[in-house]
């Protein structure tokens, strides 16, 4: 308590150097902050896509001639090349293919009430790789693939605007001016969420898991594999990196080449061309500088503020010397003091930087992918909010503090009694 009445007494005497000292902790805090919830949200374990951790990823399939150069065929993978490559691995606990969400309309029967939406076609596996919160009904089964009506599963907002209910099990609609019927009714999924976002879910169709060609393992589709544990991730690419060469031992002239796939989270979220792949090392090279100077630039400057501010305390350290006071003592107490004015600024920081990200989640989020789409930029209370988050925030706290604060204290208690004393 002695502590912080000190500090608050130091701020009411400078409250110009207090102001600026805790706003320019407060901004650092927001930029590194705003960080670390971007971070959070694009490839922590969080709903609906709760197995980051334990997902491995393709999206590009290379397609080519053993002879001739010139047949090159850059693509993503089929089903197909998932059901003969990825579903007899024993590690493989589930997969799923699915292609990314575009635009479709859906309708009533009678051709009322338009909606256009997000459509995503895939298979029974997304509901085990993906976590999604089923309001009503239940997903895809093998059954919902025999001939009849095909089966959907709508998102909330979709089933509201259609029938006025989420209890839209066994409705009728028209996808794209093709009945299908409503099995599950589903919360709806941020557009944040890369793979599992889509508004209306369909299955592909069965034809496009059977093998004919060469040309048969390219397609349209991405595929997510969720291992048992992240320690089966090595067997599992020697496991598929075997099943590829059986394959290409049967294609003659013809070969597949998954180019260093499958891809962990963050090199899949930035698989953005077919034929190159991500320079993940570059990638969290960026970002420890980014945080670098982020930490850096600020406490430069605050260590000038706390510098004035110390100058101004000379005389008072040198009375709690000539009584006593050892250098050490003088320096926690001061650094002690500048910590209460630093988690002012932390607080109101990490504060700042909820608004900041919600404000601009749209801008923050966007990519080639979701440009367009019709759902919400919502974020997981669990990505703001986790513990995580907070203490993230203190350590960042506490590094600002020793670096601002740390060599002016310093500097101020080397100095002996009688300069302290004089001022000198």
């Amino acid at each position: 308590m002695q502590t912080v009445r000190q500090a608050f007494t130091i701020l009411k005497q400078n409250p110009l150097l207090s102001i600026i000292s805790i706003l320019g902790t407060a901004f650092a805090i927001t930029m590194i902050m705003a960080i670390v919830i971007i971070w959070q949200t694009k490839y922590a374990d969080l709903e609906p896509e709760v197995n980051r951790s334990r997902c491995l990823y393709f999206s590009a399939m290379h397609i080519s001639s053993k002879t001739e150069k010139r047949i090159q065929n850059y693509n993503t993978p089929s089903p197909a090349f998932m059901k003969e490559c990825i579903q007899p691995l024993s590690e493989v606990e589930a997969c799923t293919a699915f292609a990314p969400a575009s635009a479709a309309l859906v309708s009533l029967t009678d051709g009322s009430n338009r909606v256009k939406v997000d459509a995503m076609q895939t298979d029974q596996g997304f509901w085990k790789v993906f976590s999604l919160q089923f309001l009503a009904g239940h997903g895809f089964g093998e059954e919902d693939r025999a001939g009849g009506t095909k089966a959907v599963v709508v998102c909330a907002s979709v089933a509201r605007k259609l029938f006025g209910t989420t209890d839209a099990v066994g409705q009728q609609l028209l996808l794209n001016r093709e009945p299908v019927r409503v099995i599950g009714v589903v919360k709806d999924v941020s557009v944040t969420a890369k793979d599992a976002y889509a508004q209306i879910w369909s299955m592909y169709p069965a034809d496009k898991l059977e093998v004919t060609s060469v040309w048969s393992y390219g397609g349209d589709t991405h595929i997510a594999v969720l291992a048992r544990t992240s320690d089966d991730f090595q067997t599992i690419r020697q496991g598929i990196a075997k099943r590829i060469e059986a394959v290409n031992a049967g294609l003659g002239d013809m070969q597949l080449d998954i180019m260093e796939q499958p891809d962990g989270i963050v090199a899949h979220v930035n698989h953005v061309w077919s034929n190159v792949g991500p320079d993940v090392t570059m990638l969290y090279l960026q970002y420890a500088i980014a945080l670098f100077i982020i930490l850096l630039v600020p406490s430069l400057n605050l260590c000038g503020l706390s510098n004035s501010r110390m100058q101004q305390r000379i005389s008072e350290l040198g009375v709690r010397k000539a009584f006593g006071g050892t250098r050490g003592v003088l320096i926690r107490q001061i650094l002690n003091e500048n910590m209460v004015l630093t988690l002012l600024g932390g607080v109101g920081g990490l504060l700042f930087s909820y608004v900041a990200v919600w404000g601009m989640r749209t801008w923050l989020f966007t990519n080639d992918q979701n440009v367009g789409t019709a759902g919400d930029f919502s974020l997981s209370m669990e990505a703001l909010f986790s513990p995580w988050v907070f203490l993230l925030a203190f350590a960042f706290c506490m590094v600002i503090n020793m670096l601002s604060a740390g060599l002016p204290a310093w500097m101020a208690a080397r100095r002996t009694i009688v300069d302290s004393l004089n001022d000198k």
